[in-house]
């Protein structure tokens, strides 16, 4: 948690590195993947992403994660102290925060979305999201940190 009292999302090293390579590999098309942790004290860890198949007809554009790479994951975490808490895309050439076809297709108000901003190839910022509580569901920003040592 912050020093003002709000949730946050705490990304592995690991994790970080995962998704700026499956960002970079899939450029000019939007990458995608699980995201794998826990809550935890003042939010949530973020252990492993998993990339995985942009099954969208439009890879340009948008994005949709393989339903076979989430049910394999749900299935292969199930019992155990770590779940899926979300997923990541990337934004070719557009900015790390969630787009109009983002707010359109978003659904699931428990899940964390990590978007990472890719320029000419290159990975930038990458920054955390999830949809508020509220009857018209926008969504909010969740300060993004480093695990402490």
């Amino acid at each position: 948690m912050t020093s003002s009292g709000e949730p946050t999302v705490r990304l592995d090293p690991e994790a970080a590195s995962t998704i700026a390579r499956a960002a970079e590999a899939s450029y000019p098309n939007e990458a995608c993947g699980v995201l794998v942790g826990h809550p935890e004290e003042g939010g949530w860890r973020v252990t492993a992403a998993v990339p995985g198949a942009n099954v969208h007809p439009e890879p340009r554009r948008r994005f949709e994660v393989d339903p076979r790479l989430v049910f394999d994951w749900m299935r292969k975490l199930r019992g155990g102290p770590k779940s899926l808490i979300g997923h990541f895309h990337s934004h070719p050439d557009g900015p790390a925060e969630p787009s109009s076809t983002d707010r359109d297709s978003a659904y699931d108000r428990n899940a964390i979305w990590l978007i990472a901003g890719v320029s000419a190839g290159r990975i930038g910022a990458v920054r955390a999201f999830r949809l508020d509580k509220g009857e018209d569901p926008a969504f909010i920003e969740i300060p993004l940190a480093s695990p402490p040592r």
